[in-house]
């Protein structure tokens, strides 16, 4: 019975050398795993179990410039080849492919990809030998779904797909990857015309709903807008591995993206890792956007510091340094210090980064604040409290949200969080202005607690006090980080849908909430202050929130949304400068997501926000009783409300787009 799920999916994985796991050679006694599993494609019965199969990793091919130069094969290539081409014969059921080996896909394996029935999914990875292989004519597959080819590089002699993309009418995903080796050489050795130019000469343009380019540094032709029926895409994703338009993109012609006038787009989901005013206006031209991510890791900028990948999300392992103090703000990393940008001020970048922030946020609240679920923003954008203010209100369906802001705004993001009654992933990240490089690594020197019981409450309201940066914040020890969001987040009717939240590297997962005796520490001789006593009846105008149609800078004015549902009145939604000021409680420490308030709940009656009660013994004060200078829910008992939370890594966050779809991947 477990035979079919066992060959379902099938991976098998080559190496360039023979691996040893316990002084034993894999495979001792017979051939290595890669060709045992093949072998038993082959001479089993077990071939029409699967239905998807995945050939990757390094083959070696013994004298292979000897070959090329008289112009053959390797056997070792011939052979791989020719068993592959076996299996997939036996292989009735077959429903996906991935050819993801160094080694060359031969003709014979195309041939016998034609001929599968279901198969609808297919990978192939080109080779990255410059020395001479054949190339072939990839033959139509009338099935096929998605498409995903990587590697592509017109010094390897790689395969023509223009049949392949013409005879394909069913395709509706197709992911494109080109080998950097082009940008880095300034080399814009490929034509899009070729790939797509019997669709352009057919006037059959492709009905795709994902199309994804990763390092496309290419000549554009008007005609390839012919290529796509834009009315069909629903998801875009453009990756350069660049965080900024670099300079040597002036030299190929940029026409793409566009907008045809007489074309209704219907796309639901944008994903890139580089901004531009032409980019901001394409956002502009369009409604009804759901999924929005700008990826912050590039090939010059891995962003240790909000990245929870094992290895810390490195792409390359040679980092770059910033240009200066105010690099994460202001100015691109990926630019040279020749370059115009670089040579500015930092004034003036930061200007330049200020005004692009603000065209897109525009954009986003103004044609896509009503049906964006996902958003993803840019780790150099710290956004101010107006700025926070002005993105939840206009987003009110959010349910994935990640964003950096400015650490004094911190406060009021606790605040903000109810407008988001959706609301189930919550990233913070770390702005890149914080004080170190995006791509230096997270701070080892990590503060640690003798115990994490609030007999120690001082320290750690002086380590909050003293904490300038978010970074400082999330190098506290684990255990006090994950106590205070016990008791931060424990308010059900405003974190009731919130699964998950990080702060830079650090994740934490929600469970279930309960109650819990109140800390030794919060006794009747340690008083509260009430409402007034921390907070201001006044808006704050220390961070202004742009008003609509204006980018927001050197504004002073109150943003005063129009909310079409019941929501907290945004007038009261002000809280201190985090950390707390002078006077707030002493018994507990300060808020990681700042204080917060619900002025009212789901129904219709109007609220007034409770003041905190002079001691914690007062079951009448009861559930919501969330002053300024409250960070915890005390329920009709006398209890204390807290919710159970564990620090989770990637194989939690890799579920979620906002954490999983922030890389260098297509």
């Amino acid at each position: 019975m477990a035979l079919p799920q066992l060959y379902r999916s099938l991976t098998l994985t080559s190496y360039d050398k023979i691996r040893y796991r316990d002084e034993q050679p894999e495979g001792i006694g017979s051939a290595s795993p890669f060709t045992m599993g093949l072998n038993a494609i082959i001479t089993r019965s077990y071939a029409t179990l699967v239905q998807s199969m995945t050939l990757r990793g390094e083959w070696k091919d013994h004298e292979l410039e000897e070959h090329a130069r008289v112009g053959r094969v390797p056997d070792a290539s011939m052979l791989l080849n020719i068993a592959a081409r076996a299996a997939i014969d036996r292989m009735t059921n077959l429903e996906s492919f991935h050819w993801e080996l160094n080694t060359k896909m031969l003709d014979t394996v195309f041939t016998g990809l034609t001929q599968l029935p279901k198969l609808t999914s297919l990978t192939i990875r080109f080779p990255s030998s410059r020395h001479p292989q054949p190339t072939f004519v990839i033959p139509g597959m009338p099935h096929l779904r998605c498409l995903k080819i990587t590697d592509i590089d017109p010094l390897c002699y790689p395969d023509d797909i223009a049949t392949l993309l013409a005879k394909s009418r069913k395709l509706r995903e197709l992911k494109l990857h080109w080998s950097p080796r082009m940008r880095d050489a300034h080399e814009p050795s490929v034509s899009l015309h070729d790939y797509f130019r019997k669709l352009i000469a057919s006037k059959q343009p492709l009905a795709v709903k994902k199309m994804s380019f990763q390092n496309l540094y290419a000549f554009h032709t008007e005609d390839f807008n012919f290529a796509f029926d834009p009315t069909t895409v629903e998801d875009v994703t453009f990756l350069s591995g660049l965080e900024g338009p670099s300079l040597v993109n002036t030299f190929v012609e940029n026409s793409w993206p566009t907008v045809p006038p007489h074309a209704k787009l219907r796309i639901k989901s944008v994903r890139m890792d580089s901004v531009s005013k032409r980019n901001a206006e394409f956002i502009g031209n369009f409604s009804g956007l759901e999924r929005l991510y700008f990826v912050n890791v590039t090939t010059e900028s891995s962003d240790l510091l909000n990245s929870p990948r094992p290895g810390g999300g490195a792409v390359s392992s040679a980092l770059t340094p910033p240009v200066s103090e105010h690099h994460l703000s202001g100015a691109p990393s990926g630019t040279t210090t020749n370059s115009p940008i670089t040579s500015a001020s930092p004034a003036s970048q930061l200007n330049a980064m200020a005004s692009m922030r603000d065209i897109y946020l525009s954009h986003i609240t103004t044609n896509h604040g009503a049906t964006l679920r996902h958003l993803l923003l840019p780790s150099r954008w710290p956004l101010s409290t107006g700025m926070v203010a002005r993105l939840v209100h206009s987003c009110p369906n959010l349910e994935q949200l990640a964003l950096a802001t400015e650490f004094s705004s911190m406060d009021s993001l606790g605040l903000l969080i109810p407008f988001l009654r959706k609301l189930k992933a919550l990233r913070l990240l770390i702005p890149q202005s914080s004080g170190q490089a995006s791509n230096a690594p997270a701070s080892s020197a990590m503060k640690s607690y003798p115990s994490v019981q609030f007999q120690n409450i001082k320290m750690v309201q002086d380590t909050f006090a003293n904490a300038k940066t978010l970074t400082e914040v999330v190098d506290i020890d684990d255990a006090i980080l994950t106590e205070m969001l016990s008791y931060d987040l424990a308010d059900k009717k405003v974190y009731g849908n919130v699964k998950v939240i990080s702060m830079g590297w650090k994740a934490w997962e929600l469970k279930e909430f309960y109650k819990a005796p109140i800390p030794l520490a919060l006794n009747k001789e340690s008083p509260l202050p009430t409402n007034g006593d921390n907070t201001s009846p006044e808006t704050t105008t220390e961070s202004p929130v742009p008003t609509q149609g204006t980018n927001g800078v050197g504004l002073s004015t109150p943003y005063q949304p129009a909310l079409p549902h019941k929501s907290p009145d945004p007038q009261a939604a002000h809280a201190p400068s985090w950390p707390n000021p002078p006077g707030t409680r002493p018994g507990m420490p300060p808020s990681t997501l700042g204080k917060r308030s619900r002025d009212q709940d789901d129904s219709e009656t109007p609220r007034p926000p409770p003041a905190c009660p002079d001691t914690l013994n007062r079951p009448e004060d009861g559930e919501g009783s969330q002053g300024w200078g409250c960070s915890y829910t005390l329920g009709d008992d006398g209890f204390v409300w807290r919710r159970r939370a564990r620090r989770v890594g990637w194989e939690v966050l890799q579920h979620w787009e906002v954490w999983a779809l922030d890389s260098q991947e297509i």
